[in-house]
């Protein structure tokens, strides 16, 4: 039985474990233990939660625990739903109710934060921002309810999914990893708030460094204002002091974040003085001591009062030991590999892309100073690049070539530095000679007819694969035939480190640069033109293959109906479903031939997840989703073609118009017909390197049964949290040693919680040392919120937030789409788009590319688009200066 006493603490009570409280109320706890001044709070303990839930509803959340797929999204979000809706229809016990309403009686005047805080580290962790629910300014009398809200949002999709994938389990609140406390603590009504660094975020230097606003910090985390920045060395010099225009701030006012306008003397007005910055330094170098590791600490000041509140103090997690002296950018991945990234497919592609793209390629370009530096590293399931070796390769571009775009991949105090970095053309120019002699398929008149070629000899290597039963091969013949395939893929490698790397990137950006300068073409509607429409997109063929099969469904009503009758196709056995898909012929032999000739596809390249030819649920479930619009690709892709035409002719006329136009338009002609050759070869690698991903998961996955039936691993996905070495050693023994698998398993399960926790949250951009940062704040209006120009338009609409393809099945007619970042298997349905905002990308990534096809005004790189954006918000997309709007009274609410 749960001890009573346990069910409400103050903060200073004596050895409470982090078990009983949770990570966030336990810092606050120790501070509060130590003398430091924090806001009033007390905790509702874990023994709360505990006799609440085991009281009356553990059996039931038993059964609806029992009835989840975790490998269906809806599955999952059904059943936590239901979970969440037991806990807050269901009575709190007396035994409980008693001792919470005391407290809550005995509060000071004022509102309130009730805050989530779990037991799980990780789940208190910032990448779990949003999951575990907080309340803000919240009154003494609505205090009870939010306590419920708090324990219901223990059962959150994404929390119960990362548990259960992390082998956490759910009910057991007996494991220090399980259970949930909350946090009641005053609201500081602050005149003045900040974040205090004793480790420089950027630098990894030993320097102070204080960020300050007038108000509340929201201003700040919101991007609203840029603050004021202080850099002090640790005996309290001053070496640097930004102040910024703080136009406006939040300020507590009858229980609500209210945005203020600030007078004109306050706005250039530095927002702390000496006296403060000298308590600020003295405070955080204590806390430095006190936890014994560099914080990173949120503060405020009251009512013009000197005191100081600490709200929180934390390590700065962005540090760690991991310091290699290298400035890794994941910009650039953004571009091209995005994806969250298990260990064993970071080195199945990306030794590939180091050996070959970087290394080989260097060699014989001539950059001596990249051809041995390390390419890429992988940072919280995410990759990185390697900026200094971007940087050297950008160095070869002439400057004009050098665009927003391109410099997006480095910070911005490096952006005017590389911009301005002398050409280096006579090396430009020995490096061509140099792929000539060394690589003739490497030139930009040959590269496309080498791809295509190598292309039709490897799609006859997957059929004989095709052919072969794994299961019969021993384990030498296992990794010959492994071995065969990816030494049969290396010529992608060494053509797309050409045909995209620096084909399509400097032609298209010329062509983009020159209907700027010489047209005027500001909002990109030009250069959208001009590359749509392109013959032989196997993306858009796809999708026209999809739209073909969504109108022989809406012509079949009985079909049709009984698609639409079934709210989540994936619960189907595989016999339903081709009983299903069979029931009309026509249908059928386009459903199979579609699986032919894009079965090795996927929704994402990460060969953990399953391809359609695996999972053939999720082709008809965008099927069904495209048979609710009558519009027919297949006939708007002859308007895009015939647009292109007329824009063509349009520019080319324009052009010979101008001083020496008629050169001009010969070379312009030259150089579209290139930059629309290695577009479509940009899009086009991507299919056929789907081809080979999937066989070598085809393998890995033989591998990895084989593997259980040694007792290495459990489950058959655990296999590609290996690293090569680490997989392929196996396969060199008979009987591996016990102690190497035990460890493995640990080393294992240490990944995949890594993984599934990281997943769905992009890290910061850069990392250096060991420490994540963004880029500097950019000051913009609480309505307007800037990314990169992908796609021009403008469009007004509604938003949805979609996380993952899984929940694409709620997109309605002409919303506007937000997300991380789109994959060529999600622009099947872009044809149904109003507009398009993504997290990641420039204007070469898959969905810029898509949104300008079928002409939908698009917005990429929007820094925390998923979190600012709430489904249902109207946004405006303007494609064409790369802006969504959002009115401010409906900013406000969601802030």
């Amino acid at each position: 039985m749960v001890n009573k006493k346990n069910y409400v603490m103050e903060l200073k009570a004596k050895d409470i474990p982090l078990e009983k409280i949770g990570g966030k109320a336990l810092n606050l706890s120790k501070m509060s233990k130590a003398g430091f001044n924090i806001p009033p709070a007390f905790v509702v303990g874990v023994d709360a939660y505990d006799f609440f839930i085991k009281q009356k509803l553990e059996a039931e959340i038993s059964k609806i625990l029992a009835s989840i797929d975790f490998n269906n999204d809806k599955s999952l979000s059904e059943g936590c739903a239901s979970i969440r809706n037991l806990i807050k229809t269901e009575r709190v016990p007396d035994a409980i109710l008693v001792e919470i309403n005391n407290k809550i009686e005995s509060l000071p005047p004022g509102y309130y934060a009730v805050r989530s805080s779990a037991t799980s580290e990780d789940l208190d962790d910032a990448s779990f921002a949003g999951q575990l629910d907080t309340f803000l300014n919240i009154r003494k009398e609505d205090i009870l309810e939010k306590i419920s809200d708090c324990w219901a949002s223990y059962w959150n999709n994404r929390a119960v999914k990362y548990r259960h994938d992390s082998s956490i389990e759910h009910l057991d609140t007996a494991q220090s990893s399980a259970g949930i406390a909350v946090l009641v603590q005053k609201m500081v009504n602050a005149t003045v708030s900040g974040v205090t660094f004793t480790a420089n975020p950027v630098n990894g230097s030993e320097d102070i460094v204080i960020e300050s606003t007038w108000g509340l910090g929201e201003a700040i985390a919101s991007g609203l204002v840029t603050p004021d920045t202080f850099v002090l060395s640790r005996n309290g010099e001053v070496l640097e002091r930004k102040i910024k225009s703080k136009n406006k701030g939040y300020f507590l006012k009858n229980g609500e974040n209210t945005l203020v306008k600030l007078k004109k003397e306050d706005q250039e007005k530095p927002s702390l003085d000496g006296e403060v910055l000298k308590k600020l330094l003295k405070r955080a170098l204590e806390l430095e001591s006190f936890f014994g590791a560099p914080q990173d600490i949120e503060w405020a000041l009251e009512d013009g009062k000197k005191d100081i509140y600490i709200l929180q103090s934390r390590p700065v997690t962005t540090l760690s030991r991991d310091k290699d002296d290298i400035l890794w950018t994941r910009a650039y991945g953004d571009e091209y590999w995005a994806d969250a990234t298990t260990p064993l497919f970071f080195d199945v592609m990306g030794k590939m892309l180091t050996d070959y793209v970087n290394h080989e390629g260097a060699r014989i370009m001539g950059y001596a100073e990249i051809t041995d530096s390390k390419l890429l590293k992988l940072h919280k399931s995410r990759v990185y690049f390697n900026s200094w070796v971007l940087e050297k390769a950008f160095s070869y571009y002439p400057k004009f070539a050098r665009s927003k775009e391109l410099l997006n991949y480095f910070p911005l105090d490096d952006q005017e530095r590389i911009s301005k970095y002398p050409s280096i053309l006579h090396k430009t120019l020995l490096s061509q000679i140099l792929v000539a002699i060394r690589d003739p398929d490497g030139m930009m008149h040959r590269t496309d007819k080498a791809y295509r070629k190598w292309a039709h000899g490897f799609l006859k290597k997957c059929e004989d694969f095709d052919e072969i039963d794994l299961g019969v091969l021993n384990s030498a013949q296992l990794m010959k035939l492994y071995n065969d395939i990816e030494n049969a893929g290396i010529k992608h490698y060494q053509l797309i480190r050409y045909g995209m790397v620096s084909h399509s990137i400097a032609t298209n950006l010329m062509i983009k640069n020159w209907l700027v300068d010489w047209l005027e073409d500001k909002d990109g509607s030009l250069y959208a033109g001009l590359i749509s429409g392109l013959e032989d997109n196997k993306t858009i063929e796809m999708n026209i293959r999809f739209s073909d099969m969504a109108k022989i469904l809406r012509e079949d009503s009985n079909l049709q109906g009984m698609i639409n009758s079934i709210s989540d196709l994936s619960y189907l056995t595989q016999t339903q479903l081709t009983e299903l898909i069979s029931s009309n012929s026509e249908f059928e032999e386009s459903f199979n031939q579609f699986i032919k000739d894009y079965g090795h596809r996927s929704n994402t390249r990460e060969i953990l997840y399953p391809r359609w030819r695996e999972d053939k649920a999720y082709i008809l479930e965008v099927i069904k989703l495209l048979s609710s619009s009558d519009l027919d690709l297949r006939k708007k892709e002859v308007e895009s073609k015939k647009n292109r035409f007329e824009t063509e002719k349009e520019v080319l006329k324009r052009i010979k118009k101008q001083n020496f136009g008629f050169f001009k338009a010969r070379i312009f002609k030259i150089v579209l017909n290139l930059a629309q050759t290695y577009l479509t070869f940009r899009e086009n690698q991507r299919f056929y390197l789907d081809h080979l991903l999937f066989r070598q998961r085809l393998m890995l996955q033989e591998m990895g049964r084989r593997l259980i039936q040694k007792g290495v691993i459990s489950e058959g996905d655990d296999v590609f949290f290996f690293y090569e070495k680490e997989l392929f050693s196996f396969f060199n023994k008979s009987s591996p040693d016990k102690r190497i698998i035990s460890s493995l398993k640990e080393k294992i399960l240490k990944r995949k919680k890594e993984f599934f926790r990281y997943k769905s949250s992009l890290p910061p951009k850069f990392l250096k040392n060991g420490i994540e940062f963004d880029d500097t704040v950019m000051e913009y209006k609480p309505s307007a919120i800037y990314g990169a120009a992908a796609s021009p338009g403008i469009f007004q609409g509604v938003a949805r937030v979609v996380e993952s393809i899984g929940e694409l099945s709620q997109l309605e007619e002409n919303e506007i789409l937000i997300t991380s970042n789109t994959d060529p298997a999600w622009t099947a349905i872009f044809s149904k788009l109003g507009g398009l905002i993504t997290e990641t990308g420039g204007i070469l990534s898959h969905g810029a590319v898509i949104s300008r096809e079928y002409r939908i005004p698009a917005v990429t790189a929007v820094k925390g688009a998923t979190k600012i954006f709430k489904t249902g918000d109207e946004l405006v997309v303007d494609g064409n200066e790369g802006v969504v709007y959002i009115n401010e009274t409906n900013s406000l609410k969601k802030k």
